[in-house]
């Protein structure tokens, strides 16, 4: 899990930050959507987090980090 992680920080911070603005921003919500995938995911095959995670960085920047944890995916 932690070598998929920093294989999409990159990516998911420069998403977070064009999309709020905001490098803290930005940070909180890369961290909160990685934190949820850990909590609801970590025991499925590694080939499944990509497409659980961006559902959960999607979600954060739509509505703000306060819904992260609910399971995207119908977990």
């Amino acid at each position: 899990m932690n070598q998929f992680l920093a294989q999409v920080e990159k990516r998911a911070f420069t998403m977070a930050n064009f999309a709020v603005g905001n490098r803290d921003d930005a940070l909180d919500i890369v961290q909160d959507s990685m934190l949820a995938l850990v909590k609801n995911y970590s025991g499925r095959e590694r080939a499944e987090w990509r497409p659980l995670f961006l559902p959960f960085l999607t979600t954060a920047l739509l509505t703000g980090t306060d819904t992260i944890g609910s399971c995207p995916a119908g977990n």
